[in-house]
């Protein structure tokens, strides 16, 4: 077979796959089985290893690195990744609607609602359709370049398909990585039967791995990423963000599926509102929506504050609370020497992850909230991340609660002085 016969298979080969792994990874409509795609994987690779002046860093089998790497550098990001101002109620959007409406005075405005993912954010470049490097959003100027993790990930293209009629001279493409609910409920179990410290929610456990400098193992972990818009880009003309999602869904990427354009502010909190009851069903975490002006050159106009955009703005949904009991509460010392009292509670599912403890802050909170070993309690996640008791549902006492009594001698201080003093001479 002539050097150029084999080119022309393996080029194939790796349309063939490249598609594969679109319809599986990307549209979840696979067309072949598990066997046959590792045939077709096999035979595009022992191709390359008998012709190593072939291999192209776009091959899907590029995707893996073979050795661990030693640190991640720094790249600066094209465009900022700014973070999104906050609000938590129907009034604060409408705020921001009159915010908008009173810049841009008197045009036209849509929006553009999308689910607000709970992962770490990241930008991927592209130059003339084809991979450059992938990095965290890091302080929002720079991040990490994590490209040999973000690489594992076959839902992210490393060429464009071949479909488009433009692809442009350098694109930053932006998304978010999250892991699903199923892959950390695996992950957990695994480092539980090895001894290892569990990821408190899927959001840790995607900022983790994608910090491992091993991207043999990052492989492993189930991660996944949607991408919901784009940062600098050259060579090609776009005037809405929806027209962003739908090119970039053509190109190959997994975009956020959940999103809608509203021509109304109530439009826009009707959909908001929509979403909360069906957040516990998705497959993945997220934390509330984000609306942002549809017009490409409205955003422009509005510009930006040093910290986030004028154009888009984050809803969060109400913190999720959950009815449990207190089964004890003990008392934890800090590495400064500061008392916490903690709430052990009986297990509770919450916002994703399962809580059996909850911070009670210190002394006076117990007296305030009046809680009692054995009462029944709201929690909730502040932040979504840090469990603590909300209130005491008295009226479902039964007379057997016993009170918490401050302890005069702390144990654990004891025992922690004891440990130092026989490490004296």
């Amino acid at each position: 077979m002539s050097q150029k016969d084999v080119k022309d298979q393996i080029e194939k080969l790796r349309e063939t796959i490249r598609r594969h792994d679109h319809l599986y990874y990307v549209l979840n409509k696979p067309e072949i089985s598990d066997q046959e795609y590792d045939s077709l994987y096999r035979k595009l690779k022992d191709l390359e290893e008998s012709h190593k002046e072939l291999i192209t860093p776009d091959s899907p089998t590029q995707r893996v690195g073979g050795q661990p790497i030693k640190e991640f550098p720094v790249v600066k990001h094209i465009v900022p990744m700014l973070s999104l101002d906050n609000t938590y109620s129907a009034d604060e959007i409408r705020e921001f609607d009159a915010r908008v409406k009173k810049n841009l005075k008197g045009e036209k405005i849509e929006y553009v609602v999308e689910a607000k993912f709970d992962g770490v954010s990241i930008s991927l470049l592209y130059e003339k359709g084809k991979w450059v490097l992938g990095a965290t959003r890091g302080d929002g100027m720079q991040g990490d370049n994590v490209s040999t993790n973000l690489k594992t990930m076959r839902s992210t293209p490393l060429i464009f398909r071949d479909e488009l009629k433009i692809v442009p001279k350098l694109i930053e493409v932006r998304g978010e990585v999250y892991m699903t609910n199923k892959a950390l409920k695996r992950l957990n179990k695994e480092k539980e039967t090895k001894g290892e410290e569990l990821f408190a929610n899927p959001r840790n456990a995607a900022a983790g791995s994608l910090k491992l400098l091993d991207p043999q193992i990052v492989a492993t972990r189930g991660l996944d990423i949607y991408i919901w818009g784009i940062g600098h880009y050259e060579g090609i003309d776009f005037k809405t963000h929806a027209e962003v999602l739908e090119y970039l869904k053509k190109a190959g990427f997994r975009v956020n599926p959940h999103y809608k354009v509203c021509e109304t502010i109530e439009e826009v909190i009707e959909y908001c509102d929509s979403w909360e009851p069906k957040r516990d069903k998705l497959e993945f975490e997220i934390d509330g929506m984000v609306l942002k002006v549809n017009s490409l050159r409205q955003q422009e106009k509005l510009g930006v504050t040093t910290k986030s955009p004028r154009w888009s703005i984050a809803y969060k949904f109400p913190a999720e609370k959950a009815l449990t009991e207190v089964k004890d509460i003990i008392v934890q010392v800090g590495r400064t020497g500061a008392i916490t009292p903690v709430a052990i509670l009986a297990p509770v599912h919450l916002s994703g992850t399962t809580v059996s403890r909850a911070t009670l802050h210190n002394f006076d909170e117990i007296e305030r909230l009046d809680v009692k070993i054995g009462d029944k309690v709201y929690v909730e996640k502040s932040g979504e991340i840090i469990p603590k008791v909300l209130s005491v549902a008295k009226n479902k006492r039964t007379g057997h609660e016993k009170a918490f009594h401050i302890p005069t001698k702390c144990l654990s201080a004891l025992q922690g002085l004891c440990a130092l003093r026989r490490k004296w001479p």
